[in-house]
C-alpha cells in the first residue's frame, strides 16, 4: 500500500506494517475477490439479477441457526477469536438482554405509511458494539485480525488486492478517505444485511412468516397463515403505528438525557482542569 497517508489515517496501515501481515493470497481467495460479490465467502455463488446479487433462500442453501450467535457472527465475517471476545463483552455489559430464544423478532416502524420488518436483536447489537469497538480503538482491529480471509480481502489489504479491480479509486481515494474502521464497518454491514435477507427469506419459504405491502409479519404460535392475515387488520396496524410512535419519543428523550449527561461530564471536567491551570498563573 501507499505511504501516501493522510495524517489522521492511523499509523499501523502504513505500507511496512500492511506486509508484515501474513496473508497468502490463495487461487480461491483470488477467485471470490474478482468474482465482485458473485461469489458469497459462506455461501458461495448467487445468482445476479439486474447486476446486483439476489440475497433469496433457496431449499439447497445451509444457513446458521438465527438463534446461534457465534455461528451468524461467523458468516458474517468475524474471526473465531473476535467472536468469543464480543460474545463476552456483550454479555458483560447487557447481563439483563433477553433476545427471543429462535434469534429473531418482528418490529413495526412508524415511517412513513409505517411498514413491519423481521429483526435479530442479540446479532445486531453484537454487530453494533464491534462496529462502535473499532471506532474507538483502532489498535485492536485489524484486517486479518478480526475477520476470516474470505471476508478480509473484502477490505483492501495492499496495491495489489483484486478489489481494485471493481473499485479503481480504492487506493487512491476511498481508503484514505473512509479510513480502515469505516472500511471495515462498511464490509460487515454489507454481509450482514444479505445474511439478514437470506434468513428472512427462509422464513417466508418455511411458512413462518408472511409478507403483504405493509411489511413481513411473523405467524404466531397456534396460527395458520389464515388466521394470521386475519389478525393483521387496520386497526391492528394503527394500534401498531401509535405504540410505535410512542417508542420512538421515549428513545429520543434517553438519547437526549444521555447527551445532557455526557455534556454535564465534560464541563465538570473542563471546571476541574481550569482550577489547577488558574493557580499556577
Amino acid at each position: 500500500m501507499s505511504n501516501n497517508l493522510n495524517e489522521d489515517h492511523p499509523k499501523h496501515h502504513d505500507a511496512t506494517e500492511t506486509t508484515s501481515i501474513k496473508f497468502e493470497w490463495t487461487p480461491e481467495l483470488v477467485k471470490i475477490g474478482t468474482s465482485r460479490g458473485a461469489i458469497h465467502p459462506s455461501i458461495g455463488p448467487l445468482e445476479i439479477s439486474n447486476g446486483l446479487p439476489e440475497c433469496k433462500y433457496r431449499p439447497d442453501m445451509t444457513l446458521p441457526d438465527p438463534a446461534d450467535t457465534c455461528e451468524c457472527l461467523k458468516w458474517v465475517g468475524l474471526s473465531d477469536q473476535k467472536i468469543i471476545e464480543f460474545e463476552q463483552k456483550f454479555n458483560d455489559l447487557f447481563p439483563k438482554c433477553q433476545a427471543p430464544k429462535c434469534g429473531y423478532d418482528e418490529k413495526y416502524q412508524a415511517y412513513g405509511r409505517g411498514f413491519n420488518e423481521i429483526t435479530f436483536p442479540s446479532i445486531d447489537s453484537m454487530l453494533r458494539l464491534f462496529i462502535q469497538g473499532m471506532g474507538d480503538d483502532h489498535e485492536e482491529f485489524q484486517y486479518t485480525h478480526s475477520f476470516r480471509p474470505e471476508f478480509a480481502i473484502f477490505c483492501g489489504l495492499h496495491k495489489d488486492d483484486p478489489r481494485a479491480l471493481e473499485d479503481p479509486d480504492l487506493f487512491e481515494k476511498t481508503w484514505f478517505r473512509l479510513g480502515p474502521a469505516d472500511i471495515m464497518g462498511d464490509t460487515l454491514i454489507s454481509f450482514w444485511g444479505q445474511l439478514k435477507e437470506f434468513m428472512v427469506t427462509r422464513l417466508l419459504y418455511e411458512g413462518k412468516a408472511w409478507k403483504d405491502r405493509y411489511g413481513i409479519w411473523l405467524l404466531r404460535e397456534g396460527e395458520d397463515m389464515d388466521q394470521a392475515k386475519a389478525r393483521m387488520n387496520e386497526k391492528e396496524r394503527e394500534r401498531l403505528r401509535e405504540q410505535a410512535r410512542e417508542e420512538k419519543k421515549a428513545d429520543l428523550a434517553r438519547q437526549k438525557q444521555e447527551r445532557d449527561r455526557e455534556y454535564a461530564e465534560d464541563m465538570a471536567r473542563f471546571a476541574e482542569d481550569r482550577v489547577p491551570a488558574e493557580m499556577t498563573n
